[in-house]
């Protein structure tokens, strides 16, 4: 069984430009930046931190997000499209672990 550690954020609310996104995300095909995803819309209310394939390596990480956010320290989010996200403190939310069931697992 493996486990997901998510970082839920907090909702930045509304900003100025997010008319004009949304007609560039309508258009995305025909934007300009649409091949590279630098028009992606507004900021996600959740990310994946990790998968840890123990419970073990999932409270390691769980002891890792709560010393970064005590020590107002932005934490360091690898995503698998080779882009590291920082995510300052004060926008973490909460974050959870859940037990999850990937096809390899099934087998």
């Amino acid at each position: 069984m493996a486990y997901s550690v998510m970082v839920w954020l907090v909702d930045p609310g509304k900003h100025p430009q997010e008319e004009e996104e949304q007609i560039l995300r309508e258009e995305q095909g025909r934007a300009p930046g649409a091949a590279s995803g630098v028009n992606t819309g507004p900021a996600i209310p959740r990310m994946v931190y990790g998968v840890y394939e123990s419970e073990t390596e999932a409270e390691g990480a769980l002891k890792e997000i709560s010393n970064n956010l005590q020590q107002n320290v932005p934490l360091r989010i690898d995503a698998r499209s080779h882009r590291v996200f920082l995510i300052p403190a004060d926008r973490v939310h909460y974050v959870a672990c859940q037990e999850v069931t990937r096809p390899q697992d099934e087998q």
